[in-house]
Order: C-alpha cells, then sequence, then structure tokens
C-alpha cells in the first residue's frame, strides 16, 4: 500500500467510528463548496475527500459552522448530524455506525442527545451495534448529573463502573466531533474552493 491509500483508509475509518481525534489525510486534495468566495463564507458548504465523495454538509456564518451539520462516511452511510449557533455546538446530536467497522451496524442509531451552548444539556443514550441500550447520561450544562450502563447481554453495571463508562463515552463523544469540526477548518484553509451559483 502507498501512503495516499493508507491515508484514505485511515480517513474512512476515522469517519466511520469516530475513534482517532485527528485526519491523516490531505485536505489540499479536497474540495469544499461554498456559497460565496469572501475569506469569512456564509451560507451552504459541502466537503468533498479527493475521489469527490461527499465527506461533510453543512451552513457557515461568517465563516463559522452554524445550524445543522451532516457526516457521510465513503460508502455514503450518513456518521452523525450535529447543530451548531454561531460557531457553538447547540442543538441535537444524533451518530451512526458506519459499515467499515460494524458492516452488521451499518446505519444503526449509535448515540443521541442534545448541546446547549456548547455542553450536553440533556440524556445521551448510546446503543450497541446490536440495538441494545448500552447506557444512558444525564447532563445539566455540560455536568454529568447520572449515568447508568449495561454489559452487551443487558446486565446492569455498578455505578462505579457506568461512571467510568460515561467518562469514557463523553471522551470519545467529544473526540469525535472535535475531529469533524477540524476537518472543517483544515478545509477552510487548504481545500480547493468551488464556488456554487
Amino acid at each position: 500500500m502507498n501512503t495516499r491509500t493508507i491515508s484514505l483508509a485511515l480517513l474512512a475509518l476515522t469517519l466511520a467510528e469516530c475513534a482517532t481525534p485527528t485526519v491523516l489525510n490531505d485536505a489540499t486534495k479536497w474540495t469544499i463548496e461554498l456559497a460565496s468566495a469572501e475569506p469569512s463564507s456564509s451560507g451552504a458548504c459541502r466537503i468533498y475527500d479527493d475521489l469527490h465523495r461527499l465527506m461533510l454538509d453543512g451552513t457557515l456564518a461568517s465563516g463559522k459552522m452554524d445550524g445543522s451539520w451532516t457526516s457521510t462516511g465513503s460508502d455514503g452511510t450518513r456518521l452523525a448530524t450535529w447543530s451548531y449557533r454561531q460557531g457553538v455546538r447547540h442543538g441535537p446530536v444524533k451518530m451512526w455506525y458506519g459499515g467499515l467497522r460494524f458492516p452488521e451496524a451499518r446505519g444503526h442509531l449509535k448515540l443521541e442527545g442534545t448541546f446547549s451552548e456548547g455542553g450536553y444539556n440533556s440524556s445521551v443514550t448510546r446503543d450497541y451495534p446490536s440495538g441494545s441500550r448500552q447506557s444512558v447520561r444525564v447532563y445539566e450544562h455540560g455536568v454529568l448529573k447520572s449515568s447508568q450502563c449495561w454489559s452487551p447481554v443487558g446486565a446492569e453495571v455498578s455505578p462505579a463502573t457506568a461512571a467510568k463508562e460515561a467518562d469514557s463515552e463523553h471522551k470519545q463523544d467529544m473526540a469525535c466531533l472535535n475531529n469533524l469540526e477540524d476537518m472543517v477548518r483544515r478545509s477552510l484553509a487548504q481545500a480547493r474552493r468551488e464556488i456554487t451559483k
């Protein structure tokens, strides 16, 4: 395998499961479609990989992510939807399993919650690839208030184990979203621009 193929494979795995916080692909080979040529563009924004497969789709307001955004895997599977208000995470978030790591769970809901002013402010539910409930975390203004977690066979785990799992899941969620935001920033700075009419 050459370096380009390895980079594309790592990018696909990252998008599929959001497990790696850094995208190793060259953003200069991506294409970003914008509504205007202004440095701080506003309007529709679509980001494609070097094979012109849609990776990210959303809206910018003065160069900041705004409104609803969608991440799509290289196989066309929707992987995540999440929202912003003036560049700050705000609104619903959902994530789905990608077909690369979990082919049998492709398109199954993985996570659902809500952000308010940058932090979780709701119940955040996570499901196993099988579809059974993995955890429920309850946040108020970004602070974890309670958590429950179940084994893959449905047995509830101890509160201490649930707390550790909640911390781990929170870090995974944030790494995934940070990775996607980084892809938008890199695309705005490095990708080939196309202005849509």
